[in-house]
């Protein structure tokens, strides 16, 4: 099954993923100018709202090209947009994408994370039917890789240097999961 052209909305106890739109630039900016927030991600910190907002475009594209998802996170308590998450690296031949997230630091240790990605990943197993789910998630991001293991990812591989980040080489721990593993633990 291809990707569809129109990103799902899709809710949760305390959060509504939906499309990402140009509105969500000062939200999305908030999150792309924090240096803490972005130290794992691999597009350097914005200084500007025009470089979030062209950050955010990119996404966009990628959703209108269908060669991605991505998903704002709403906080439906007050309709601020906290983050973002994403299928991507879509394989239609082998059923199979990459997750994607990242949250404002203010909304961290709070379970908001989890609650996003179950349902994005309920999704993409029962919507898209996927068969699996990658996960590739710098080695010293033990909060990411602690998510991921909680959802049921089970580590894959290692790989050393694999990716060039604000400057620094930095390995790189994959993460799989496969549809009846998230189905056993539901």
């Amino acid at each position: 099954m291809p990707l569809p052209v129109e990103t799902p909305t899709l809710d949760s106890e305390r959060l509504r993923l939906r499309k990402l739109t140009e509105e969500d630039a000062a939200d999305m900016h908030a999150l792309y100018s924090d240096e803490v927030a972005m130290a794992y991600w691999g597009t350097p910190v914005t200084k500007t709202i025009e470089e979030s907002r062209q950050l955010l475009l990119r996404d966009i594209r990628a959703v209108d090209n269908c060669s991605a998802l991505f998903w704002a996170i709403e906080w439906k308590a007050t309709g601020a947009v906290i983050g973002k998450c994403t299928l991507w690296q879509y394989s239609e031949n082998n059923q199979r994408a990459e997750v994607g997230y990242i949250l404002n630091r203010q909304y961290w240790r709070l379970g908001l994370m989890t609650e996003a990605l179950a349902a994005m990943i309920g999704y993409a197993f029962s919507g898209l039917g996927l068969h699996r789910l990658e996960a590739d998630t710098d080695s010293n991001n033990t909060a990411s890789l602690a998510l991921l293991e909680k959802l049921g990812f089970q580590r894959e591989g290692f790989f050393r240097e694999r990716w060039y980040v604000n400057g620094q080489r930095q390995d790189s721990v994959m993460l799989g999961l496969l549809e009846q593993d998230w189905v056993s633990r539901i």
